[in-house]
């Protein structure tokens, strides 16, 4: 009898969607994952409860995601393995640098809802205040000092899952084909600790 396939969550980061080239790339060559993704917004509270009772609903075996993706991903309070690559610690401060805070955007990708713009402010980055992030000891960061987005994090994603921490030379602040490559790629050498 062939063993079920292991249930990854991906979450997309800012501005982005679950029709991203890297969910895409996930669900195109890992083959032996079930690879799941949905929208998530700009909003924590409830794009986190999101991640929580979908995780419980569809019994997921792995969390993962990238930039703001990722730090829902620290936050999420599951108990499954997480891997977060280049998340934002802080979105609160190192995405109120982004030129388009306070102005009506478009996403870069098509969104399930059929929105395609929204407008991210300064207020909206105050709900980030104050969420804790859920860390055990199955959560991994990767991370790099070439992320041209929020600069080199590496002393801080040390200081949230000590020896967790992977150091990646795959990466800037985006997600390359090479970083999940199968089997060589600096992701798929951490997802393969829990398949």
């Amino acid at each position: 009898m062939m063993a079920a396939k292991k249930k990854l969550l991906y979450i997309h980061g800012f501005r982005s969607s679950a029709k991203s080239s890297t969910i895409l790339s996930l669900k195109a060559n890992y083959s032996d994952i079930e690879v799941h993704a949905f929208d998530v917004t700009h909003h924590p509270v409830e794009s986190i409860k999101k991640i929580e009772d979908y995780v419980a609903e569809h019994d997921i075996d792995i969390l993962a995601g990238s930039s703001l993706g990722g730090y829902y991903t620290l936050c999420a309070r599951v108990d499954i393995p997480k891997i977060a690559v280049n998340p934002a610690l802080n979105p609160e401060d190192s995405l109120s640098f982004l030129p388009e805070i306070g102005e009506e955007v478009d996403y870069y990708n098509e969104r399930e809802d059929g929105v395609q713009t929204f407008k991210c402010t300064l207020s909206d980055l105050d709900e980030f205040r104050g969420i804790e992030k859920y860390i055990t000891d199955v959560t991994h960061i990767i991370g790099s000092n070439q992320d041209e987005l929020l600069g080199d994090q590496r002393d801080k994603y040390r200081e949230v899952v000590g020896n967790c921490f992977h150091e990646s030379t795959q990466l800037g602040h985006r997600i390359t084909p090479e970083f999940l490559e199968i089997p060589n790629g600096d992701f798929y050498k951490v997802l393969s600790m829990f398949l």
